[in-house]
């Protein structure tokens, strides 16, 4: 099992350095020149020495490897440079946005595990009766409508309507829980499929013909004997839509004007601050990175033939 761990930890480094070259290569590719943007934002109608001054400040006349290296070297030790924009340090501006986006995510990835259970189960305890056919339905409709359209919805109904929740900030438990609803309730209707299948495939199984046979009832059946079998295919479903979640981010914090990671993303966009995209893109990579790596290593556990496999090496 620690042989299979260290190969996971070795291509997850390797991983690092290849997504912090490809931050570093997108940003460098894109079009323009940024030493011209920054000097216009100082004074418009920049001059030929103005810009060549940008290009000595921010070392863009540099050879490319050394710009790596620097970037790289500085982004070890906290350091991913300024805003362009603000002038703001980027390393102070993501410590203060990255628990907001953490907290967003976390929390839709335990509302989407709670949904996708009650959901999963209830179809597979009344298979072909009103509860599974209402699961079904709801998972449809979960993977069917968009992060956006969900939210606003969701807005208009619990917000508007019956003033039940606030519409936007992060100021209080109840103000999460609409956030927390947009960004899982797709991933939720994706791992109901996952929990539903997963149960109907073990319920036909020898070991439930013969628990069934023996007198026991389809709910002990299912959560004693069935459900641990799907756990590792519900795990890495799961680690698959986290980094949906992820992505969802960047429509469901403007939604809710949460100030995270993926706001300051689009602020980047937006403003060609190559340097805040180049973070972004870099914070959004390692956790991906850190994400597949804990699924994988959590399959390890949960997967005999993958505990056997490394008892043996």
């Amino acid at each position: 099992m620690g042989s299979l761990i260290a190969i996971r930890l070795r291509n997850a480094a390797l991983m690092l350095v290849l997504a912090t070259l490809l931050c570093f290569a997108l940003v460098v590719s894109a079009p323009g020149n940024v030493a011209v943007l920054i000097a216009e934002l100082r004074t418009p109608k920049a001059t030929f020495e103005q810009i060549h001054k940008v290009e000595e400040e921010l070392g863009l006349n540099r050879p490319l490897i050394v710009r790596y290296g620097r970037w790289l070297t500085g982004a070890l030790e906290g350091d991913l440079g300024v805003s362009y924009k603000t002038g703001q340090n980027i390393g102070e501006a993501l410590s203060s946005r990255l628990p907001i986006t953490l907290t967003l995510v976390v929390g839709g990835a335990c509302f989407a595990t709670l949904l996708s259970f009650a959901l999963g189960f209830m179809g597979a305890l009344w298979p072909g009766r009103l509860g599974d056919i209402a699961s079904r339905v709801l998972a449809l409709l979960g993977a069917s409508m968009p992060s956006f359209f969900v939210g606003a919805l969701l807005i208009y109904g619990f917000a508007v309507q019956l003033r039940l929740f606030p519409s936007f900030g992060s100021e209080g438990l109840t103000s999460w829980v609409l956030p927390w609803m947009t960004i899982g309730f797709l991933p939720a209707a994706v791992l109901s499929r996952v929990v539903r299948v997963g149960l109907e495939e073990a319920m036909a199984r020898p070991f439930a013909l013969t628990a069934t046979a023996k007198g026991l009832s389809r709910w002990a059946i299912l959560f004693r004997h069935a459900f641990p079998t799907i756990a590792p295919t519900y795990v890495n479903a799961l680690g698959a839509q986290g980094g949906a979640m992820v992505v969802g981010a960047i429509v469901v914090e403007p939604l809710y004007a949460l100030k995270g990671v993926s706001d300051l993303f689009l602020q980047g966009v937006l403003f060609r601050d190559f340097m805040v995209v180049q973070a972004c893109l870099l914070v959004f990579l390692t956790f991906f990175i850190i994400l597949n790596l804990l699924v994988d290593i959590a399959i390890m556990f949960l997967d005999p033939k993958l505990r056997r496999q490394g008892a043996g090496s």
